[in-house]
């Protein structure tokens, strides 16, 4: 695999990102009915919030969308094309999102995933998230930073 490198996401790259995040949800897209769009308002997130991207061999292979939310830093998005799944990848993101937690202040990192999308809730659950409640189809789950 080529050397992946990471930097703020711009307006730019909305097309690319959206391709991306359309392809790492696929199966669940296809296997979730009420799973949201949620390509919906990526040039929106990528300007209105932190949002980074991972590259390799000049294209966008993965993505974060986070920002503070009350007490805590929550993750909107995290899309990890299938062509770089299975590197670490998303843990990269995470640490992104928990560097600039940690440089704000913040100690907790949340996000929300819909209850069918177990493979995502066990890479959450073995990076040290935990389920903090769930309700209707969405799991919410948080990780404590030291």
């Amino acid at each position: 695999m080529s050397e992946i490198e990471f930097r703020r996401a711009g307006a730019a790259d909305t097309e690319a990102v959206t391709d991306c995040i359309a392809a790492a949800y696929a199966n669940a897209m296809r296997d979730i009915p009420d799973l949201p769009d949620v390509t919906d308002g990526v040039g929106d997130d990528i300007t209105a919030h932190q949002a980074w991207v991972a590259t390799m061999d000049e294209g966008i292979v993965g993505f974060i969308v986070f920002d503070q939310v009350d007490s805590a830093m929550m993750i909107f998005n995290l899309a990890v094309s299938p062509k770089a799944q299975g590197a670490g990848l998303a843990r990269r993101l995470i640490e992104i999102a928990e560097q600039e937690a940690k440089d704000s202040g913040v100690t907790i990192l949340r996000l929300r995933t819909h209850k069918m999308m177990q493979r995502t809730v066990s890479m959450y659950l073995h990076l040290s998230w935990v389920e903090k409640e769930m309700s209707g189809n969405t799991i919410l789950m948080e990780k404590e930073l030291s």
